[in-house]
């Protein structure tokens, strides 16, 4: 079980928070108004959740493979 959890956390995780760190900077140091660098945060915590259901669907697609 904890082999298969590793075959799915690699550099798209990483990735992805590296690019919503420098991003979240970069408003900060503009001195963005709160509002835009909130909704930022809201819309990339939506796609994260979108891709999270992917993810997990993916998963079971590819057991399901596995067990035929």
């Amino acid at each position: 079980m904890i082999k298969k959890i590793y075959n799915y956390v690699g550099i798209g995780f990483w990735s992805g928070a590296l690019v919503y760190s420098i991003i979240n900077m970069i408003m900060n140091s503009v001195r963005t108004a709160q509002s835009k660098i909130l909704f930022y945060n809201y819309l990339i915590s939506g796609v994260a959740v979108f891709g999270l259901i992917l993810n997990i669907i993916l998963i079971k697609k590819k057991r399901n493979e596995k067990t035929k």
